[in-house]
């Protein structure tokens, strides 16, 4: 659309106002690296005070251990790296106000602040929030550093930054894109699309930012009150991953909560979705948080716990034995194999006692500790007391022997798991249960033989250690209590991986969940429910939160994906886009070539694309890696765990490993009644999450009648 007259100026002036903010961000560089230099000099001295002072015989250590640390929090934060990200990204939005008094107020909303340019950190609430609340023209009457200010929204607009230039503003009126060829508005479906542009480089393939996008309701979910947990329920693409992370990236500001980079984690379902978020973190101004997997989690602790002995063992087994494994009642007989347990202790140590009361006393003071820390504590206090030589040799042989076999989490998990009469107290499983736990005890038997565990065993050795500690217990030797936890994935979570993620946080106040009902693809581990965990949380029903709009996918995308998890009616609005293509193959030939003309064609239109060729199983990724691999000009790559790459190009995958993911075109291979039954609900909740992960192209393929699914 050509431009007008008004819109030539519009978009001088704000290219105006963004080379003097660029200037004003340059010009502040040298004199931060010189503050930098002559700070980290000023630490150095500082350190050498330190090591001094410990060789002398009176020693202050604290005054100069302090200034030393104070000295290297300043140097981080006032580094020139915050300066030269900002000289990339200076600003998103900007807000222009006429107060109450006539006078106008000017100022940007950014990643992070500077005083000098205008800018203000888009997390230092309230002043932000007159750019996320109030509309152009909008009244607003708000309380700022202490002061009310009523006024009226005279500017607000939106803007995007490509390598430190700016190539898009939005405003009320129309949206403004540069191209090569210079300035041009957009059309209305243009407008919408634009709100999806990643960029035309591969290290842009991240999880978009949605702070120009967000709304007065996404905002309240990111800024809701720090004591206050968020749990979100987001279709696919509504955003609800990144209003979580925006969420944790508010929480670490230091305004605004009391939680620790160090001290937080957010916890993913799958390895592709780990590296996917551990490359946007940084974009978003988080560093220092941890992003890990729930089992590469458990797994670091429980090596620790057991000294590296615990060995786990993936294959197939039995539906039955998962459903015991992944129940509600398994976790209520962990917590009773425990209790027993720390009442064997305690008798054990009556009977061990009976004339010391002084020691006696001194176990049931700590009767409010784990079963284990309670044991070390009075370990230490009988090592310390006054009892004879002999007797105290004879006693801590004793407490040691006890302590063995509290520590003992893999014979500990065995005994749990062949003592059938616990189990057939906590458990429900139906007529066959006397069979099935018959079996489970076999198979435990011959893990012990073996020395193994199964897969599945791990949430349980992990809640097991947690029992027994009182937490997880950290690398330190201390407890772990989390100042912040994010679950994301949350429905694919079974009762034990969802008790262990709760009582890992401080203060159960202090967490962000989300989740997508018709996502979940991994039936074994029965999710709990939202109710049940707003009911943990201490939380209404009605503060589950709805995402109901996608950002990510076209609507008729959408309107297919809705049809599948057995939605009536269409969506009413969206962004535009082209429908599903169909194929049904003649056989496996036409498959490999209608995917390779497909695929050519889409990296001829746009070679910083990235395709995703979603297979069912992780063989039939590789097979069709293989295949297509000399039929096409481009290197196709094989998206697996920590392998997945989300540089521009090709590649095949499997369900399981895009979970939370996003391409610009996707292509589901082989999506058959064979492969996905409609009459199984894990089944369409695959082919929904498969197609939502394309933004803009889909394409259906496969030589077999395609799923029920589809047209139910």
């Amino acid at each position: 659309m050509s431009l007008t007259k008004e819109d030539r100026k519009l978009i001088e002036e704000e290219e105006q106002l963004f080379q003097e903010t660029l200037e004003s961000l340059c010009g502040q560089l040298p004199q931060a690296q010189s503050s930098k230099i002559l700070a980290n000099l000023s630490a150095r001295e500082l350190t050498c005070q330190v090591v001094n002072e410990w060789n002398a015989e009176e020693r202050q250590p604290l005054v100069s251990d302090e200034a030393v640390a104070h000295k290297v929090f300043d140097i981080r934060k006032d580094s020139d790296h915050v300066l030269m990200e900002l000289i990339a990204e200076p600003y998103f939005g900007r807000v222009v106000t006429v107060e109450e008094d006539g006078r106008e107020v000017s100022f940007k909303i950014g990643k992070k602040s500077n005083v000098e340019a205008g800018i203000v950190d888009w997390r230092n609430g309230p002043i932000s929030g007159l750019f996320f609340n109030y509309k152009q023209g909008e009244e607003f009457f708000e309380t700022i550093n202490e002061r009310e200010r009523i006024g009226r929204i005279k500017v607000r607009n939106s803007y995007k930054t490509e390598n430190g230039r700016l190539v898009q503003i939005e405003t009320p009126d129309g949206a403004f894109r540069c191209r090569d060829n210079g300035w041009e508005k957009l059309e209305v479906e243009q407008e919408v699309a634009v709100h999806r542009s990643r960029g035309r480089h591969s290290r842009e393939k991240r999880l978009p930012s949605i702070l120009s996008l967000i709304t007065r309701e996404q905002y309240e979910m990111i800024t809701t009150d720090s004591d206050r947990p968020v749990v979100i329920q987001g279709s696919a693409g509504s955003g609800k991953t990144t209003v979580a992370l925006h969420r944790l990236g508010w929480l670490l500001h230091e305004e605004n909560s009391k939680a620790r980079a160090q001290n937080t984690r957010v916890i993913v379902m799958n390895k592709s979705l780990q590296v996917y978020v551990c490359a946007t973190l940084p974009s978003m101004g988080i560093r220092g948080v941890e992003t890990v997997t729930f089992n590469s989690w458990a797994l670091s602790i429980i090596r620790q716990a057991t000294d590296g002995r615990a060995f786990f063992k993936f294959r197939e087994l039995p539906g039955f034995i998962e459903e015991i494994k992944f129940s509600e009642g398994i976790l209520a007989a962990l917590s009773l194999f425990v209790d027993r347990q720390a009442q064997s202790v305690s008798a054990a140590v009556a009977e061990e006692f009976p004339r010391r009361p002084q020691l006696l006393e001194w176990w049931k003071q700590t009767h409010s500790k784990a079963p284990l820390p309670r044991l070390r504590d009075f370990i230490h206090d009988v090592r310390e007391s006054d009892l004879d030589k002999g007797e105290k040799k004879k006693s801590l042989e004793f407490l040691q022997t006890l302590l063995i076999g509290l520590e003992d989490h893999i014979g500990n998990l065995y005994d749990l798991l062949s003592d059938k009469d616990l189990l057939t107290g906590c458990l429900s499983l139906g007529a066959k249960q006397g069979e099935h736990l018959d079996y489970l005890i076999r198979l435990t038997e011959k893990n012990r033989e073996k020395s193994h565990l199964d897969y599945f065993d791990m949430s349980l050795m992990l809640r097991l250690i947690q029992l027994k500690h009182g937490g997880l217990p950290d690398k330190l030797g201390g407890i772990l209590e989390l100042d912040h936890l994010v679950i994301d994935e949350a429905q694919d979570f079974g009762p034990v991986e969802f008790a262990i993620m709760v009582d890992a946080v401080r203060d159960r106040r202090h967490l962000t969940i989300v989740g997508d009902i018709s996502q979940k693809i991994l039936f074994s581990r029965k999710f709990i429910g939202w109710d049940s965990v707003l009911n943990i949380l201490g939380l209404p029903k009605d503060d589950l939160i709805h995402l109901e709009i996608s950002f990510r996918c076209t609507v008729p995308i959408m309107n297919l994906a809705r049809k599948i998890e057995g939605s009536s009616g269409e969506i009413p609005f969206g962004r535009p886009g082209a429908a599903p293509v169909w194929h049904r193959a003649s056989d496996r030939d036409d498959v490999l070539e209608t995917v390779a003309r497909w695929t050519q064609r889409l990296l001829a239109e746009d070679p910083y694309r990235l395709i995703a060729l979603i297979c069912r199983y992780p063989k039939q990724a590789m097979e069709l890696k293989e295949e297509l691999t000399e039929m096409v000009s481009e290197e196709i790559r094989v998206g697996y765990r920590e392998q997945f790459s989300f540089e521009p190009g090709v590649l095949t995958t499997n369900i399981h490993q895009v979970k939370g993911l996003e391409f610009d075109a996707v292509a589901l291979i082989e999506p058959s009644e064979a492969h996905y039954p409609q009459r199984q609900t894990e089944s369409r909740n695959m082919l929904y999450t498969a197609v939502t992960r394309a933004q803009d192209d889909l394409m259906l393929i496969g030589e077999q009648p395609f799923s029920s699914a589809f047209s139910s």
